[in-house]
């Protein structure tokens, strides 16, 4: 699925990044070596080798390369297309008969039923990320609104109804090759597979996904009268799953304020999330003065609220009170406040890129030098201020970026395998457990994946939208196109092509995390 790009032609040398499967990126004309690849060393841009042989091949028409060709986009908050698997779901590797499918999936008969009744309805995908991105970008590209899309389309296909992939043979079809399939091939399609999950030739089936895990797909397709009229989404690793199993995924569409010629403080309404449904509610009334008191006026604020303050207080019954440049005042506690440093870190002073991230406030800032860029609410871990060596509380200090990733793979303990990441269980998310979304499962290729010290990483989190209250289990959770936004801000950037670059060590932008 990866090839890694080392500092010289010599795997002994230090891995500097790495390409994903697909990547098709310039190189040059001739090897710079043969040592330890047998097939040469080609440099590729802007810096770096890689080895031409198992990972890599310098023939852009081979199969394997145009069945992925469909890259990762990092100029939108969702790089692949996404879905939630709403009951254990199979993972094929061809195209599976009727009868295949009953022998691979429980109580499959009862499923079809029920999708055949409740289809339009339990797939139409809801407005989220994509359908905010003009807001934040208006130079991008128009796209239907995801709540118009069908889930074929929405999961990567041209039309609701696109024929197999040229990879694919058509359920049931048997040719002489697959008689005697080439090693490493399958039976029923033209290319390996590529997957973690290694069967014999003639198997049709990859494993299950457990329910509400994160699946990404890069096309979907209809897999005909010879599968039972079932249309299946492609995943990343080039595995399909019945697009009837998948619930759309479209993230949220909430993002934060580019600040321009605003100064601090300011402050956002804190959500509500009473039903844990993972939803954002508005819940914070505005005050007014009356004489010594405060009296709560019986409107809501909208959740997540922009609201710019004065940087006048008062105390009274119920706490202290904030007032804000729209003439109306708010509980501190019942909002994420962005303040200036008291004291400038070394980064302000040298006038570096720098992140600043409240814990108590859930509050994130873009720093250029001394001038505030960006202010937005995130999530960090649900343990608040608690020791993070033994609780889901995100560590405090100051840090530096060691590694990013457009996308990543992560447990629901927001674990990965990535640069410095505890390595997820190689089963996790292919078994049958867990409740609700991002618990017990796999989250695959979560965006835009930054880490800054161990295991604990910026990132993208498409499976809730409760930004602005604590949640995660020790990560720091953004929108994704906040997180869109960080990945942007933050050096150096992944070169064009590339899926994730190792951070020389003391040049990663810096983060500091308070309380």
């Amino acid at each position: 699925m990866q090839a890694n790009v080392y500092e010289r032609p010599s795997e002994s040398s230090k891995k500097i990044g790495y390409l994903r499967l697909g990547a098709v990126v310039p190189r040059a004309d001739k090897p710079s070596g043969t040592d330890g690849c047998a097939e040469g060393w080609y440099a590729i841009p802007p810096r770096g080798y890689v080895c031409n042989g198992a990972t890599v091949s310098i023939d852009v028409d081979q199969p394997l390369v145009k069945a992925a060709s469909r890259r990762p986009d990092a100029a939108s908050p969702m790089p692949y297309s996404y879905g939630f698997v709403r009951s254990i779901a199979p993972l094929y590797l061809r195209v599976p008969t009727p009868e295949e499918q009953q022998s691979a999936e429980f109580k499959l008969s009862s499923h079809l039923s029920w999708w055949s009744r409740r289809a339009e309805e339990a797939n139409r995908p809801d407005l989220g990320a994509m359908d905010a991105l003009r807001e934040v970008d208006p130079s991008a590209p128009e796209r239907p609104a995801s709540n118009t899309m069908s889930d074929g389309v929405f999961f990567g296909g041209e039309s609701d109804r696109d024929p197999l992939p040229f990879w694919l043979e058509a359920a049931g079809t048997r040719t002489s090759a697959d008689r005697n399939p080439q090693q490493g091939m399958i039976v029923g399609r033209r290319i390996p597979n590529v997957a973690s999950f290694q069967v014999p030739p003639h198997s049709f089936f990859a494993n299950r996904v457990k329910r509400h895990t994160g699946l990404a797909f890069i096309g979907a397709f209809d897999g005909g009268v010879a599968a039972g009229g079932r249309r299946f989404a492609v995943t990343v690793d080039m595995r399909l799953v019945p697009i009837d199993k998948v619930k759309p995924e479209s993230g949220s569409a909430w993002h934060g304020v580019e600040l321009g010629d605003a100064q601090l403080p300011v402050a956002f309404a804190r959500p509500c999330d009473r039903t844990g449904k993972d939803a954002a509610k508005p819940c914070v009334h505005p005050y007014q003065v009356e004489g010594s008191q405060m009296k709560r006026q019986p409107e809501l604020l909208k959740a997540r609220a922009y609201l710019p303050l004065t940087g006048q207080s008062k105390k009274a019954r119920g706490g202290r009170y904030l007032e804000t440049r729209f003439g109306f005042w708010v509980r501190a506690k019942d909002v994420g406040i962005a303040v200036a440093p008291q004291e400038w870190p070394q980064a302000a002073k040298n006038g570096e890129r720098w992140i600043d991230v409240s814990i108590e406030e859930q509050t994130l800032t873009l720093w250029e030098g001394t001038k505030p860029l960006f202010v937005t609410l995130v999530s960090t871990g649900q343990d608040g201020l608690d020791d993070p060596k033994t609780t889901k509380s995100t560590p405090r200090g100051l840090y530096r970026m060691k590694s990013k990733h457009i996308t990543a793979t992560m447990d629901s303990d927001e674990r990965s395998s990535q640069s410095g990441g505890a390595a997820p269980s190689a089963e996790a998310g292919e078994s049958s457990s867990g409740q609700t979304k991002g618990h017990g499962f796999e989250l695959r290729d979560v965006p835009f994946v930054q880490y800054f010290h161990d295991g604990y990483a910026l990132h993208a989190a498409y499976w809730h939208d409760v930004f602005g209250l604590a949640r995660s289990h020790g990560c720091i959770n953004l929108s994704p196109l906040d997180a869109m936004r960080v990945f942007k801000f933050t050096g150096p950037d992944v070169p064009e092509g590339w899926h994730g670059i190792n951070v020389p060590s003391g040049k990663g932008t810096s983060i500091i995390i308070h309380r």
